[in-house]
């Protein structure tokens, strides 16, 4: 999937830099609010990120919980699919990643990367740099 030439990252037509700018963008002020209620409430949430080249965010609305929330973002020919799993710690982010798996991306090529967010994210293209490098690396071993 990924080219060589540095101005395509994960076939987005654009550098990583500037996909980095368009997530940030898109998603901070959720990102923000999440970890606010995580501070708050002292509850468990794990942010999920599928790479794609189709869209799924229909197969993952109809799996998804009532509290998990879904953000899916288009660059290029890639779709970035953020999947923010409430009251959800990392043994339970992993439960449900294997069962969607097998319920509804077994023909689809795709790429995941979760951890359980901190209460606190100083620097929001860290944590998503850090995402898209886990995607990147797992995209170029296949």
């Amino acid at each position: 999937m990924q080219e060589k030439n540095d101005n395509l990252y994960l076939e987005t037509g654009l550098s990583q830099i500037e996909t980095t700018e368009i997530l940030v963008e898109k998603l901070e002020p959720l990102i923000k609010y999440i970890t606010y209620n995580i501070k708050r409430y002292k509850t468990p949430v794990s942010m999920l990120l599928f790479y794609t080249d189709e869209d799924i965010s229909k197969k993952l609305h109809e799996y998804m919980r009532l509290t998990d929330v879904i953000k899916t973002i288009k660059i290029g020919e890639s779709y970035f699919n953020f999947v923010f799993l409430l009251f959800t710690d990392n043994e339970g982010s992993y439960e449900f990643l294997k069962n969607l798996e097998i319920s509804k991306l077994s023909k689809v090529d795709n790429y995941f990367y979760y951890e359980e967010l901190e209460p606190e994210i100083y620097n929001i293209y860290n944590l998503l740099n850090s995402y898209l490098f886990n995607i990147a690396k797992k995209e170029s071993f296949f």
